[in-house]
């Protein structure tokens, strides 16, 4: 970079290439939510190409080029017709709300067995309440990521 090129005014589509690599290193794991929203914000104040390159210093690539995104790189162990391999993280991963309907219908479910098993009495199934909750939220998260749309190779 030159100086002359730090000195120059950056415009909107500039700042929208910067939070698009930015959404990409949150993906990959670089960077936690709150850093991708301190960078979001510094992004949206930069007035200058040297004011936004500072936000990319210490990420692999820097700061994406013109008309480029760098994307999240593919893990290499993973065989190309793995679904999983795209998104480069375990289902549960990709679906937070499905790990929290495991674990608490888990917890809730050894709790419930727990009773049973104090009292000799057959207490009616109260997990169903969290774990039907749950699933609902599970089920709405995987409709609004586009669980289903990638294309069959």
């Amino acid at each position: 970079m030159t100086d002359d090129h730090g000195r120059l005014r950056i415009s909107n589509a500039d700042r929208d290439k910067a939070i698009e690599q930015l959404r990409a290193a949150l993906d990959e794991g670089r960077i936690d939510l709150a850093e991708f929203d301190d960078r979001t914000r510094s992004a949206y104040e930069a007035k200058t190409n040297a004011e936004l390159d500072l936000i990319f210093d210490d990420l692999p690539g820097g700061r994406p080029k013109e008309a480029e995104v760098v994307p999240a790189e593919q893990p290499a162990d993973r065989p190309h017709g793995d679904p999983h391999a795209r998104r480069g993280r375990p289902p549960l991963h990709q679906v937070p709300a499905l790990r929290g309907l495991i674990t608490v219908g888990l917890i809730c479910t050894a709790i419930w067995l727990a009773t049973w098993i104090g009292s000799g009495e057959l207490p009616a199934f109260w997990p169903i309440w969290p774990i039907l909750g749950l699933g609902i939220a599970t089920v709405v998260q995987l409709v609004n990521r586009g669980f289903g749309d990638d294309d069959c190779d």
